[in-house]
């Protein structure tokens, strides 16, 4: 655990803080500036996300970087917890009251089990959240707008697992856990109650890495082979990392229930989703006070690629869930690694070059991809009667382009370079034809204020403008992902000639493929007129990936399918007769309630096309 103070090194964390307007009625302090509340069993946890591997070369650690992930996905456990919140107010000044929170009698949990998805399971008991011994867990209230700034929350976590882990490794000395931390997340939210209390929301996640030893020792994880001594049995799992998260709250819980809409959850496994173009997307509301621009601009491009779920073992009502996002599948190429300074971060999906317009200056956001955070992983909590996620989720991603990069240098010793943590609601539900259907709606507010905007000529960096007072980022990210559970057999086909992309390139296309995987042939030609490199036609030998799926509102019969993306390989008319082979990714959806839509890319960067939504699509 001492590795983790790396990251302050590799990565320049940080947050951009974005202004909050008043709230209707400020807050108001409650009597003698102290209170203590029972928070809320039901939805409130503790657990913890431990990612076991294998990577014992340098260069993967402190972090634990490489891929050789064991046991199958992360080990999973939540515990439902008990108790008291107790939090002391100061008085306040300017409008900012300084709090404390503290638990007397400590936070409870229930016994639990931890497991990953193959062959690892252990029982966590005598679970138990305890304040900080050297450091007291407090913030600063906007009792005006509702805002919390310079929050952290210390807590030992206690239980027999953690206890397992310092046994086979005799040397390590468990720190406090932060929130956020180093490297993480943590929002605390208060709200007015009927009698005069405040009612208290907390939510936090954050990374500690192992590293491959221990002072000398090599780093070993706890098998299910403990007595009552420390004769603990252990491998080795050097690059190990924990990522423990804590949620409580003090409100009531959430009333109504899914229903026939409630999912088949398979508990303790990895499920992967077919991403829904249509309604995955990342962008950005600019709001920048720079005359030259004119106004507010806002920015979108949709993605391809797929959603990973990993559902842990059940924990009363509720099931903990890790998220992570995929490129398209039956990608066979590797694919490369972000430039400098975003190489810390992993691509996953892949969206379309699109125009920014705002109402004096058009900008081009080129070769957007979607980064993902590999250290403060994605981890909810699913409520199994509502299909909601009890606190929503925290994404941490980067929506990376050409603008984005631009920004990035020109504020390079200003800006932190930090994923953004999207918040927002998530959910998975049953689809009208038994699919299983997730879907998140993510947003992220920062301060953009004194940061240098560039111009549309990226090239030149003195024409660039300082953002005025006001000035404000709204990067979002969509996710909607469908897995089916049937077998399909069905051909679909269709057809379009002279379409125009969102980036003005006219366009035509023809398909007819089965929804069988087995089936490795069909028909897909793809012709872009445009007089630059991306023009060219595109003609299908393979199919290396296909998959049908039904968007949220479909009215497909059973067996069919109203959404189909698939992946193959074929020629260039660009290439000489003997040119290698290309990959195309496609995704077509018809779906009842919105526009036909489809995404057409060639090698990720030769030639890409789509039919942009003219408005923004919420899963």
């Amino acid at each position: 655990m001492r590795s983790h103070r790396v990251i302050a090194v590799l990565l320049l964390t940080g947050s951009w803080l974005g202004a909050t307007p008043n709230l209707p009625v400020p807050l108001k302090l409650p009597p003698g500036l102290r209170q203590t509340l029972f928070i809320n069993q039901e939805v409130s946890y503790v657990g913890d996300a431990v990612r076991i591997v294998d990577c014992p070369k340098d260069e993967d650690n402190p972090l634990g970087t490489c891929n050789n992930l064991l046991f199958g996905g992360l080990a999973l456990w939540d515990s439902h917890l008990s108790g008291v919140v107790e939090v002391k107010f100061y008085a306040p000044i300017n409008d900012i009251a300084h709090f404390e929170i503290s638990h007397p009698g400590n936070l409870v949990g229930e016994n639990a089990v931890m497991k990953a998805p193959q062959l690892y399971e252990m029982r966590v008991r005598d679970m138990f959240v305890l304040d900080a011994l050297d450091q007291i867990s407090s913030g600063d209230l906007n009792l005006l707008t509702g805002d919390v700034t310079h929050l952290n929350y210390a807590a030992l976590f206690s239980n027999t697992w953690y206890a397992d882990l310092v046994k086979v490794n005799p040397k390590l000395k468990p720190p406090d856990f932060q929130f956020p931390g180093i490297y993480g997340s943590a929002r605390a939210v208060f709200e007015q109650r009927a009698d005069g209390l405040l009612d208290l929301t907390f939510l936090g996640s954050t990374f500690l890495p192992l590293s491959k030893e221990v002072k000398g020792e090599p780093l070993r994880i706890p098998l299910p082979y403990c007595g009552p001594l420390s004769d603990c049995a252990g491998i080795n799992a050097p690059g190990s990392s924990l990522h423990p998260h804590i949620y409580f709250t003090t409100k009531p819980s959430p009333t109504g229930s899914c229903g026939a809409q409630c999912p088949d959850i398979p508990f303790n496994s990895v499920q992967i989703f077919a991403g829904q173009a249509y309604y995955t997307s990342f962008g950005d509301h600019f709001t920048i006070n720079i005359p030259e621009l004119g106004g507010r601009g806002d920015g979108r491009t949709h993605l391809q690629g797929r959603i990973q779920l990993q559902f842990g073992p059940r924990s009363g009502d509720t099931v903990p869930v890790a998220v992570s996002t995929l490129p398209p599948l039956g990608l066979l190429a590797d694919i490369p690694d972000p430039p400098a300074p975003l190489s810390a971060f992993k691509v996953t999906m892949f969206g379309h070059s699109e125009f920014l317009r705002f109402p004096s200056l058009v900008y081009v956001t080129a070769d957007p991809v979607l980064l993902e955070d590999a250290f403060d992983l994605a981890v909810g909590s699913l409520n199994l009667k509502t299909g909601q996620f009890v606190a929503g989720l925290v994404y941490r991603g980067v929506p990376a382009q050409s603008l984005f990069t631009a920004i990035i240098g020109l504020n390079i010793t200003r800006i932190p370079l930090d994923t953004f943590r999207h918040r927002g609601p998530a959910y998975v539900l049953k689809g009208p034809n038994e699919e299983t259907i997730f879907g998140y709606n993510g947003n992220y507010f920062t301060s953009f204020e004194t940061f240098s905007f560039p111009s549309p000529n990226y090239d030149k960096p003195l024409q660039a403008h300082a953002a005025g007072p006001g000035s404000d980022l709204n990067p979002f990210l969509r996710l909607q992902g469908v897995q089916i559970k049937d077998s399909p057999r069905a051909l679909k086909s269709g057809s379009a000639e002279n379409l125009v992309s969102s980036f003005h390139e006219r366009f035509s296309y023809s398909y007819s493929i089965s929804c069988d995987p087995s089936v490795k042939s069909g028909q897909f030609d793809y012709t872009n007129f445009a007089s630059t490199t991306s023009g060219g036609t595109f003609h299908l030998e393979n199919i290396s990936a296909v998959s049908c799926t039904n968007s949220k509102n479909s009215k497909a019969a059973t067996g069919d399918y109203d959404t189909i993306s698939f992946t193959g390989y074929g020629t260039w008319s660009r290439d000489p007769v003997d040119g290698n082979r290309h990959v195309v990714s496609v995704h077509v959806s018809n779906p009842p309630d919105t526009p036909p839509y489809v995404s057409i890319q060639v090698d990720g960067v030769v030639s890409k096309v789509h039919t942009k939504p003219p408005q923004d699509t919420i899963p």
